[in-house]
């Protein structure tokens, strides 16, 4: 898969290795570990108006159609990124007693 699998532990654990309970320090580390998904999430598109421009022909279904599910489950992974790296966030500001700050 091109986007690398980002799981709640993980957040935590990238979290905890900053040393800090500033919660704009741990925003700045959570936003470093969604940089690639939230570069590709527009990329998530491509594959699929690509595949569905092609599959308008019989033959081009061939390569249109896989296209469009690669698509699909691109953006659902990169979906599925972000609310694990939101949900670790929340999760480690509450554990710290810390307050989210309005960024």
């Amino acid at each position: 898969m091109a986007i690398a699998k980002i799981e709640k532990q993980q957040v935590l654990g990238a979290l905890k290795a900053t040393g800090s309970s500033d919660p704009d320090v741990l925003y700045a580390r959570k936003e470093e570990l969604l940089a690639e998904s939230k570069r590709m999430k527009l990329l998530g598109i491509v594959p699929i108006i690509v595949g569905s421009v092609v599959s308008i022909t019989i033959i081009g279904a061939v390569v249109g159609i896989p296209a469009i599910i690669f698509g699909v489950v691109m953006r659902k992974r990169i979906r599925q990124n972000i609310e694990n790296a939101e949900t670790g966030y929340a999760e480690y500001l509450k554990l710290i007693g810390a307050r989210a700050s309005a960024a």
